[in-house]
């Protein structure tokens, strides 16, 4: 018989009941995820790991307080974003985001590319991220989070505290904004 994957709820009930080692699995689900959002928002890799280890060791200490705990990942999304932007008030604090830094993050040993599609998909990432960071950072966060991470638009919503068709919009030009850059590039 397989195990079944528990769920964040069942984690978090587990943890909350004395079994503490569990919430390594909730670190462990959710740390890349939360690295390259904090790159969305313009902070540099180093800051992005200590922003994401901060933001684990916060949910960890008030995970009691999480309300709905199968949303842990928005609720700790939440965290995130509100440390990374307290950080990012000054100007000096600025990164550019780069998808292939978040890239390198999560290569697996089974996907390393051969050195043809490895050159192609490097141009291909210099090109989306000289992109990205002529957006907005609206828009660059939006984008991220919807075609990067996979969230939803109710949950970008819930993390980004705006409406679900100013996110459209945001996703939407940059979506046209990139397409347009990498057409420009030679990328249509």
């Amino acid at each position: 018989m397989i195990d079944a994957v528990p769920s964040d709820a069942e984690i978090v009930a587990d943890v909350l009941s004395g079994h503490t080692e569990r919430f390594a699995l909730l670190v462990e689900r959710h740390e890349d995820t939360l690295f390259r959002h904090a790159l969305s928002l313009g902070m540099d890799p180093d800051g992005a790991a200590d922003m994401v280890q901060d933001s684990m060791v916060r949910a960890w200490q008030s995970l009691a307080e999480c309300r709905d705990p199968s949303r842990f990942r928005l609720w700790v999304g939440r965290i995130l974003r509100n440390r990374c932007l307290d950080h990012l008030k000054s100007a000096s604090n600025r990164y550019t985001t780069s998808l292939a830094d978040a890239d390198d993050r999560t290569v697996e040993a089974t996907d390393i590319p051969t050195p043809e599609t490895d050159a192609e998909r490097r141009a291909l990432y210099a090109a989306v991220d000289a992109a990205l960071s002529t957006l907005p950072d609206d828009q660059s966060e939006a984008f991220v989070l919807k075609h990067v991470e996979g969230y939803g638009y109710d949950e970008i919503a819930e993390l980004t505290e705006a409406s679900v068709s100013a996110l459209k919009m945001r996703v939407h030009r940059a979506r046209d904004a990139i397409r347009a850059h990498l057409e420009a590039n030679g990328f249509g």
